[in-house]
């Protein structure tokens, strides 16, 4: 019934490396959605373009009678990859019809852009990985980001990683790691020598999903699941400072927005992040984002 009543929509899509998500939008409420499978466009470009030519398809059926405006894609991977152009272009040729208005950014500037609500300012997100942008006066600029053999500060797979490596350098120097029982249950091992074999038989992503048992060992009170967090906040908090600096300090919008998982759902990071960066900037105006970023078409002017 209320498919007669819409006139026109626009389309925000979160192409992320563990699924995408669109969202159609009318008047800033959202209207329709559908997801689809992974959307890196970085490690499996013509999988992505599938999975995105998918859920475009599939939500343009749902409002069939109506106008599209916009389709705003942020896609993982996007920065990183070679020449992606060409898969891009098969997009806009297949939706040609739909509009001729998609606009292709990063995931992380899609996040940006919604957590921000449009406004200059700053951006981290944590979750399976990490990066930190900023936009100031339409100039970005971003940090991290490089991929989780290379970085991922403060992500769950950098949490998770540290954890085990921890318990692993006691065990080395002959002493006892009150992470060991959590490490040994989750990675399904007897003990932490057999850890390295199964370690590598996982992928980063369920890695990373190690940092869930490791924020409830903190909750715990679990004095080495809270110095790991914090270590990892520090981190990143010092990649969030770092990229401010890089911008001219005398006009310079200070919000930040905090999004994905490890950020929105961990307090010890949260006030780790926010106690540091505020040392440094004490009027930074931080927020939690856990919206959906594909809100973030609402605030494309």
């Amino acid at each position: 019934m209320l498919r007669r009543f819409l006139m026109s929509y626009v389309i925000g899509i979160d192409s992320g490396g563990t699924h995408i998500t669109a969202t159609a939008y009318k008047d800033n409420i959202a209207i329709a959605t559908t997801t689809a499978g992974p959307g890196n466009i970085f490690l499996d470009p013509q999988q992505t373009i599938k999975n995105l030519i998918n859920v475009i398809t599939e939500i343009s059926e749902k409002l069939s009678s109506n106008t599209c405006n916009l389709i705003l894609i942020g896609i993982a991977g996007l920065e990183s990859a070679d020449n992606p152009q060409p898969y891009l272009d098969k997009i806009n040729d297949h939706f040609k019809s739909l509009t001729k208005n998609i606009i292709f950014i990063s995931d992380a500037k899609l996040a940006l852009i919604n957590g921000l609500e449009g406004k200059d300012g700053f951006l981290a997100i944590a979750g399976t990985g990490s990066i930190v942008y900023g936009k100031q006066k339409n100039k970005y600029l971003r940090a991290g980001g490089w991929g989780y053999l290379l970085d991922d500060i403060g992500s769950g797979y950098r949490i998770s990683q540290e954890a085990v490596t921890t318990a692993l350098e006691k065990m080395d120097r002959g002493e006892n790691s009150s992470l060991t029982p959590a490490i040994l249950e989750y990675f399904k091992a007897d003990n932490l020598k057999n850890i390295v074999s199964e370690y590598y038989k996982l992928n980063r992503t369920e890695i990373a999903a190690f940092s869930l048992k490791l924020a409830q060992e903190a909750d715990r009170q679990n004095d080495e699941a809270i110095m790991i967090l914090q270590h990892q906040a520090d981190l990143l908090a010092d990649e969030i400072i770092h990229l401010i600096e890089r911008y001219p300090q005398e006009s310079i919008s200070l919000n930040l927005a905090l999004s994905g998982s490890v950020l929105v759902n961990n307090l010890i990071i949260q006030k780790e992040i926010a106690s540091k960066v505020k040392h440094v900037y004490p009027t930074i105006k931080i927020m939690v984002s856990d919206r959906s970023n594909t809100a973030a078409v609402n605030y494309i002017q």
